[in-house]
């Protein structure tokens, strides 16, 4: 049984409820795993047996995704909303999303722009402008088939163009690249972390991983995360680019690689597609495992992505595909990986 990208993409797994992402991905994991656990927090924890127990790895990625949570029902049957996770309002306007366990069919409205002064004609969207419509009469009607409370998520179809990737929730397809590397036996006892509640705003990105990663408490970690392509019309200081593989971080809003170990990873990896990014821009859930372990080594490796966080997504399958054989690189050869970088730490 392998991962769909389709299904893996149309889930409806809005941080801090990925019920969904679990049910789907668990009986998947467990096929590959020595065992397998889900914690409080939700994360989905994998283990496999290395060869040695000299040292404990932890490969890790997120299976959540940005959305909305109803915050109040009007009279006349309108949803109102929060934002779960960065969310841009102006990709919002006329989306369709389904809302709660059911997934209620909706549409983000907001006023129609001949209603408008020029001074909202003027001003940027904002969330507390908007409105879910679920085509109802009243409160009363709405109240029978959602919630306060109700998650939302984009309804996006999942599909194929000009040889790349389309759909909502890519920011989770770190999975795809984790699940891959299970294949492989093991060099050192390694977990495998699939973490819940990445988008929930905090200080240091990535809830469940920090609960992870201080439960684990591993000596070396990688973590797959996307990256947002810049590649876009006019720029001028593109770091990451669709289709020229793996991008590797070496510093982001909440972590610093370590590059000696990031570097001993490059060099495993030889002939497989890669990019540096050298801006630091975005930030990634590697911090999280730094802070949790108490100082783990930790490397951080993305998928170029773009329009993440929007209701449509972009990826390339072949960043997709040098990411997963980064990863088998990291889980086979991680002895060659963590002995280069000792090595170097010592002449350091």
């Amino acid at each position: 049984m392998a991962v769909v990208m389709e299904r893996l993409s149309e889930l409806n797994a809005v941080s801090g409820f990925e019920d969904e992402a679990r049910e789907y991905l668990i009986p998947i994991i467990s096929k590959k795993a020595d065992s397998v656990s889900v914690d409080a927090i939700g994360n989905i924890i994998a283990y496999k047996k290395g060869k040695s127990d000299k040292y404990t790895l932890l490969l890790g990625t997120n299976i959540d995704e940005v959305g909305f949570i109803v915050s109040d029902i009007t009279e006349t049957g309108f949803l109102k909303f929060k934002t779960v996770g960065d969310i841009d309002p102006r990709t919002l306007v006329s989306k369709r999303v389904a809302v709660g366990k059911n997934r209620v069919m909706g549409v983000i409205g907001m006023k129609a722009i001949h209603l408008q002064k020029k001074e909202e004609r003027e001003a940027a969207v904002k969330a507390k402008d908007l409105y879910i419509d679920i085509g109802v009469k009243d409160k009363a009607e709405a109240e029978t088939i959602v919630s306060l409370g109700d998650t939302v998520a984009f309804c996006t179809e999942f599909g194929e163009f000009g040889g790349k990737i389309k759909g909502k929730a890519l920011d989770r397809f770190g999975v795809i690249a984790v699940l891959g590397a299970m294949d492989t036996t093991p060099v050192y006892d390694t977990y495998y972390v699939f973490s819940a509640q990445r988008e929930v705003p905090c200080s240091v990105m990535g809830r469940g991983m920090r609960v992870a990663s201080f439960k684990i408490n591993p000596d070396f970690a990688l973590i797959i995360d996307t990256v947002n392509a810049e590649d876009f019309p006019k720029a001028t200081d593109a770091s990451s680019v669709l289709g020229d593989g793996a991008v590797i971080e070496y510093m982001d809003r909440c972590t610093i690689s370590d590059t000696l170990f990031i570097n001993e990873i490059v060099s495993a990896s030889e002939g497989i597609a890669m990019q540096k990014k050298m801006s630091t821009r975005g930030a990634s859930i590697a911090g999280a495992v730094v802070v949790a372990s108490g100082g783990a080594v930790v490397a951080a490796v993305g998928i170029p992505c773009r329009y993440a966080h929007a209701p449509v997504a972009v990826m390339d399958r072949a960043d997709i595909d040098a990411v997963s054989d980064i990863c088998k690189i990291f889980v086979k050869e991680s002895d060659v990986i963590i002995d280069g970088f000792i090595e170097k730490t010592r002449r350091a």
